[in-house]
């Protein structure tokens, strides 16, 4: 194992995530396009007409393309910053189809992810994936970009009457795992930074986290099995030095598609942290 490189920073948040199935053509509709100035106001350009426009917000023109879909808005911009969204009544799921240039990482959030319980999205700008997140009354109107300050984007978003699709199975599977990362993360911080349990107690928790890693990957029935498999492994495996489990490559080969499965399905992973204030 490769000990004192971490893949991948440490996830904080608390949240809940989700796979979305068929919803690509809901984004086909007819929309309004605008562009979003680097200070991150939304203004309607030339490109095309706006149907029964709204002084203070570009407007949403109904959509054409699956019952489900309400509305569509197209935005573009350079750089990050906030997308302020026209929300239609009836919405239970926005759906985000996002353009890159250059198509690099990104990272996309619905008004307050953690204060939902959801979670945000991340990833390489890919213009055939779907970014989804449920709308409930607490949403805010407000989709926040980051980008490279030079990337160009361009997002279609979809406004649908059909709830989001969490997968409950998964849901309860990446809940279960936030107890194994827990487990580790509290294990690395409690004997390494805190200076608060020593080296045996240290494997000692290690060893639990790979046998709950272990349970937990034998009775999946999700496509997290075999990246469980993997940590199951990897903790199982662990080199002998106490306090650097995530600091080890592997950890985070394993892990990180974990966390992003379970941040789509909006049951994201968490750590319950032990020690610290």
């Amino acid at each position: 194992m490769i000990w004192g490189d971490a893949g991948a920073p440490r996830t904080r948040r608390g949240a809940k995530a989700a796979v979305i199935a068929a919803a690509v053509v809901m984004l086909s509709a007819g929309c309004v396009s605008t562009v979003v100035e680097p200070a991150g106001e939304a203004r309607p350009t030339v490109e095309a007409p706006v149907v029964a426009p709204a002084p203070a917000s570009p407007t949403a023109e109904p959509a054409s393309s699956g019952p489900s879909v309400i509305a569509t808005q197209a935005f573009s911009g350079t750089g990050p910053g906030p997308v302020a969204l026209d929300v239609p009544a009836g919405t239970q799921s926005v759906l985000v189809q996002l353009t890159c240039d250059p198509a690099e990482r990104f990272t996309a959030e619905l008004g307050d992810s953690m204060m939902l319980g959801q979670a945000p999205q991340s990833g390489s700008c890919d213009p055939d994936r779907v970014l989804a997140w449920p709308w409930e009354a607490r949403s805010a109107p407000e989709l926040t970009l980051g980008l490279a300050p030079e990337a160009e984007w361009a997002a279609s978003v979809s406004y649908s009457s059909a709830p989001f699709p969490q997968d409950a199975a998964l849901a309860e599977e990446c809940e279960l795992f936030s107890g194994v990362y827990s487990q580790v993360t509290n294990a690395d911080e409690g004997y390494g930074f805190y200076a608060a349990i020593g080296a045996d107690e240290w494997n000692r928790r290690v060893d639990a986290a790979a046998d709950a890693a272990d349970t937990l990957a034998a009775s999946s029935t999700t496509t997290l099995a075999p990246y469980l498999r993997s940590i199951h492994t990897v903790l199982a495996e662990r080199s002998p030095i106490p306090g650097g489990m995530t600091e080890v490559r592997e950890f985070w080969d394993a892990q990180n598609p974990i966390a992003e499965i379970c941040a789509v399905n909006h049951s994201e992973v968490y750590v319950l942290a032990e020690f610290g204030g």
